[in-house]
């Protein structure tokens, strides 16, 4: 069985992210494996994306557009402090859209051969509340996925 050659590693720009691609560029060093960092915002249930927000001096922009230009920051400061040691082949992107879904869809389109995610573990009415995006992605994946435990850093 050959290694990986294409690493999606999705993120959810908190606890434990900047540990998860750590993780993931290790792993792909030795292989020369891509590692394509992803973030799935997911807009509130009960308020639509295209709602203008706006402040007195601000341009009025829509809670999509504000929720994906501050990703994109999160997302550039989280890979500015991932171990850059040794060259790894490194992409990054943030789509809209329900967390799970959008993981399994990215790995289909993008034919990757590992996932490798975190897992807070939460329990009870948290979980219940929350649902795991881990365990959604572990049952329907296409290919492996790797999970790791993450706290907080």
């Amino acid at each position: 069985m050959a290694g990986p050659s294409r690493i999606l590693v999705p993120v959810d720009l908190k606890d434990g992210s900047r540990s998860v691609v750590n993780y993931a560029l290790q792993l792909a060093r030795p292989f020369g494996a891509t590692v394509d960092v992803l973030h799935a915002w997911e807009p509130p249930q009960y308020v639509a994306p295209d709602l203008l927000v706006a402040s007195p001096g601000w341009d009025a922009n829509s809670l999509e557009a504000m929720a994906r230009d501050s990703a994109g920051k999160e997302m550039e400061a989280l890979l500015r402090s991932v171990d850059g040691t040794a060259p790894v082949a490194l992409s990054h992107r943030v789509v809209i859209g329900e967390a799970g879904n959008v993981v399994l869809e990215e790995a289909e389109r993008g034919k990757y051969d590992l996932i490798v995610m975190g897992t807070h573990q939460r329990k009870g009415l948290t979980r219940m509340l929350l649902g795991s995006v881990a365990q959604k992605v572990v049952g329907r994946a296409a290919c492996p996925v790797l999970t790791l435990h993450v706290s907080p850093e």
